[in-house]
């Protein structure tokens, strides 16, 4: 990292004049619109006034404090403390008296009310709060709490163990296990080693009250905590409001001192390779360390000039393994790079390498991965490279810096969050926007090639080996000494300089012959509609919610429908298959390359009843958008190449996915709601061997060979001149139908009656699941359905309390129910949890009081509020979204059903009667009901 500041010190001298240059690392200038201030206790603030999400103001309060600050006795004490803060505190001291408060005004627990601790931070946040009443108050009090107003009582500790454990539970996968155990190898000399965030059972099962109380005290204090409020606000009038709630924090006296702890350099180059029964792909990685960023370089133009050079080489070698692995005979499936923390610490970084190679050819795909970036850091990347990854980036910075003025919230807090925790810089979106450009205008190929030397120069000090494999028969784990010679392989390779080809010519290499707007009419929801000569219809709505957004979609009626069941194995591989190949005469890789510097997708799917496009694209990308739709419509790349890719990572992920226990819930999900019926079933390992390259470009063909046959719809900031002509040059242009096609219907219905498939499974980490799946005919209406989804949010609730913070037998627990619409009308109720094993009866019985409650008695009066006030913010919010209208427009052309209309009115219509009714007429009507319980070994044998 000394190497890299020095060598940035002298771009520095470059890029700036001599007499800025003299401090060493100018600073950037900060966003003036930020309001930054200490109070006297020591808690910092920054304040901010923006208007997207209108009317509404995010509170976050982060902590320098994480697992890393545990004593070896009090691990997972921090991780503990994060949830206490939700179970009572000065000012909301009855249990769940916090999050009822915050449900009553809208903000939703789990979704806009959450928290997290990693090893460095803890970090609390109340997301889209309504500006109104005593709201801003009260949110201030709830961070004042949580800075030093947690109670820590002792039967709400007792209970939230249970919940910990679930948690801890729920996250043990393969990947959480082996780096839990080769942790303090990974960190030799480090706390590091020893402070997963979750921390230990055996801890949190049996620490004392007194314990936690003790720690909280030590750690959460003014001095380490900064507080961001970013929304539709009165700056002054909020700095006030801090200055006077938060300030009567109380700092202590006689602070424990705060410390950080920078991880050791290894001088030996570390290996670490180990297995798990549960892991289902080979996972190899290997990494250069370095230390972080000196704290006097952030916030200046070093910072900014890091972050390009870094952008620009982690782009440029990603770009070429990624055009490695589209070769047939590559030994790896994927490959990438990245600069990033060294795994849990803030206090290093590193320049990874991350592979999957493909079966048995674990050392062949380490030596080559390693050649690749030997040939970047010996012979540089080339100027056209350099020359496409900044315009990439400058493209990207772009789109931010032409919606600056309609950013969202978290835009900004997420900035200043950082900027509180490791310094990092928060200048304006111009400023920033101008910095990079003039850094792209004078930064050249040199400059960053000697920044890849000084990054991958040593594979013996500071260099990470970590290989993680699936444990079973098929697998050859390589040991330490066969990776340490494919390293040494790679370093040691005959190379030579990389040669960039790229194909010129534009994207649609001949025009199609114009066609017509024969007709234009206003369609709902302040669409306009144009008739095509060709029958298509083009929907167009012009928006001023995203200034850098125009959203795309196109639908026609057929689907999967169409397909033969014998066809059905290829119709599954259409969309991964597609989604890989190239257009219009580019293969992948050079297509890739074409759309340097162009923001503009799109993606095609194929349903059940019908075939649709989506993508989106920036106002000035809007040509490049439409040529991509057009490609769609033409005969796909003949991309063997990419094809062969798709195929082998298909098959690696499909070889040892029956070892995940979630495959085989999902599994078993499916096969009890649907039997066998082959309309439903997924992609599996033998449907690759049966997969026929020119029979699914068959099937796609045979779905997009009529553009006429689709509706077109387009929102956002919108040109209306330009989406004329790019209408009829690149969709009226499309094959005409004479007539539209229509779907042809499937049986797709569930089983009905009481159906039970409980099962056992051997795993790793003892775990249990379960899904309860209530559904059937139900005709719908707009009213029904939102008495479906307050009854859902509502049974949540219920189940929460009851299952997770009164039981102690879930982390995460909950129910949705809806009614839909379109081939058939539906209702649809799914309750879900992971659980303790052992108490399965109860959350069963648990479940049954809940449903069987609110079909007795309804619901309270308190709880239909909670739902509704999220329910109206979310409303208010969709108004401003690209995404919403189209979604209306798109379920009135193809259904008939007008979302919006009525919509507030039938939610502040909901009465408990209303869902004591659903409930009895609808849900326990038929008792159409599917149980899925999936146990760990010997559960059953216990009862």
């Amino acid at each position: 990292m000394k190497k890299i500041k020095l060598f940035l010190l002298s771009l520095v001298a470059l890029v700036v004049t001599p007499v800025v240059a003299q401090d060493a690392f100018p600073p950037l200038p900060i966003d003036k619109e930020v309001r930054i201030g200490k109070l006297p206790n020591g808690l910092t603030y920054y304040i901010r006034h923006n208007e997207e999400p209108k009317g509404q103001v995010n509170f976050y309060i982060a902590q320098k404090v994480g697992s890393v600050q545990e004593d070896d006795n009090q691990r997972g004490l921090a991780h503990f403390l994060e949830h206490m803060a939700f179970n009572g505190s000065k000012h909301f001291p009855k249990d769940g008296q916090l999050i009822k408060y915050c449900e009553s005004i809208g903000v939703k627990f789990g979704e806009n009310l959450n928290a997290y601790t990693s090893t460095d931070e803890t970090v609390y946040n109340i997301d889209n709060v309504p500006v109104k009443g005593s709201n801003i108050d009260s949110c201030l009090l709830i961070l004042a709490d949580w800075s030093g107003g947690l109670l820590l009582e002792k039967e709400e500790i007792q209970k939230e163990r249970g919940v910990i454990h679930e948690e801890w539970r729920m996250r043990s996968s393969a990947v959480m296990r082996i780096l839990e155990r080769r942790l303090p190898e990974l960190y030799p000399g480090s706390k590091y080693g020893h402070r997963m965030p979750i921390g230990l059972m055996e801890i949190i099962d049996n620490f004392e009250p007194d314990f936690l109380r003790a720690y909280y005290k030590k750690w959460y204090r003014p001095d380490l905590q900064g507080v961001v409020i970013v929304g539709d606000i009165n700056v002054d009038e909020v700095e006030a409001k801090v200055k006077s709630i938060l300030g009567a924090v109380v700092m202590p006296a006689n602070a424990a001192k705060y410390e950080t702890y920078p991880v050791p350099n290894n001088d030996q180059p570390i290996y670490v390779i180990d297995k798990d029964k549960e892991m289902t792909m080979t996972s190899l990685s290997f990494m250069f360390k370095t230390d972080p960023m000196p704290e006097e370089m952030r916030g200046t133009l070093g910072e900014i000039m890091q972050n390009y050079l870094l952008s620009i080489i982690t782009q440029g070698i990603n770009a070429r393994l990624g055009e490695l692995a589209q070769k047939e005979n590559c030994p790896f499936l994927n490959a990438g790079v990245n600069y990033e923390n060294y795994l849990l610490s803030k206090t290093a970084d590193c320049f990874s390498v991350s592979l999957t190679p493909k079966p048995g050819q674990d050392a062949a795909a380490v030596t080559a991965v390693m050649a690749e970036i030997q040939r970047a850091a010996k012979f540089g990347l080339s100027s056209s490279e350099v020359k496409r990854a900044s315009e990439n980036l400058i493209s990207n910075l772009e789109a931010i810096y032409n919606n600056r003025t309609k950013q969202k919230h978290n835009f900004y807090t997420t900035q200043y969050v950082r900027h509180f925790l490791e310094k990092k810089g928060i200048p304006s979106v111009e400023d920033e926007f101008d910095t990079y450009k003039m850094l792209a205008s004078m930064i050249n190929a040199e400059a960053v090639n000697g920044v890849i030397q000084e990054l991958t120069a040593d594979t013996q000090k500071n260099f990470v080996f970590l290989g993680m494999y699936p444990e079973n028969d098929n697998t050859k784990v390589p040991t330490v000494e066969e990776m340490k010679a494919a390293i040494e392989a790679g370093v040691n390779a005959k190379i030579e300089a990389y040669v960039d080809n790229v194909k010129a010519g534009p994207l649609v290499a001949k025009l199609p012959k114009k066609g017509k707007i024969v007709k234009t009419s206003s369609a709902d929801f302040g669409y306009t509609q144009w008739t095509l000569s060709n029958g298509a219809r083009v929907f167009f709505k012009k928006t001023d919610f995203n200034d850098a957004q125009v959203l795309f979609q196109a639908s026609s009626f057929g689907g999967s429908s169409k397909f033969a069941e014998k066809d059905l194995t290829n119709a599954r591989l259409i969309e991964p298959v597609m989604e890989s190949v190239g257009w219009g005469g580019f293969t992948a890789t050079e297509l890739e390359k074409k759309l340097t510097g162009k923001q503009a997708s799109v993606s095609a799917k194929v349903s059940n009843y019908s075939e649709s496009l989506s993508g989106s694209a920036t106002p000035k990308d809007l040509r490049t958008l439409f040529e991509l739709i057009y490609l769609r419509f033409q005969n796909p790349m003949n991309d063997v190449d990419a094809y062969r890719t798709v195929l082998n990572t298909l098959r690696t992920a499909l070889e040892n996915a029956d070892k995940n226990p979630q495959k085989a819930f999902g599994d078993s999900l499916r096969h009890t709601l649907y039997g066998n019926n082959p309309r439903k079933a997924q992609l599996s390992l033998d449907d690759l061997g049966k997969a026929d390259y020119e029979k699914i470009k068959q099937l796609y063909a045979q779905r997009f060979d009529k553009g006429g046959d689709f509706d077109f719809y387009f929102t956002g900031a919108i040109n209306e001149d330009s989406l004329r002509t790019f209408t009829e040059q690149y969709i009226a242009s499309l094959p005409a139908v004479k007539k539209r096609e229509a779907y042809t219907k499937l049986n797709l219905d569930a089983r009905k009656g009481v159906v039970e498939n409980r099962f056992e499974r051997k795993m790793e980490t003892p775990q249990a699941m379960l899904i309860q799946v209530w559904q059937g005919n139900q005709p719908y209406s707009l009213k029904e359905a939102q008495v479906a989804n307050v009854f859902g949010a509502i049974l949540t609730k219920r189940y929460l309390k009851s299952i997770r913070e009164d039981g102690g037998m879930a982390y995460n627990v909950g129910a949705d129910a809806s009614l839909s619409y379109g081939v058939k009308d539906l209702y649809s109720l799914q309750i879900f949890a992971p659980f303790t094993p052992e108490k399965v009866d109860s959350v069963l019985l648990l479940m049954d009081q809940g449903l069987n409650e609110i079909a007795k008695d309804g619901v309270t009066s308190e709880e239909l509020n909670e739902v509704k006030q999220f329910e109206h913010k979310e409303y208010e919010e969709s108004q401003r979204r690209n995404g919403y209208w189209q979604g209306l427009i798109a379920a009135k052309n193809n259904w008939g059903k007008d979302g919006r209309k009525g919509y507030l009115e039938a939610l502040d219509a909901v009465t408990s009667e209303d869902i004591k009714t659903f409930v009895n007429s609808v849900i326990l009507r038929d008792r159409n009901r599917a149980t899925i319980i999936m146990l760990p070994q010997g559960v059953m044998q216990k009862k």
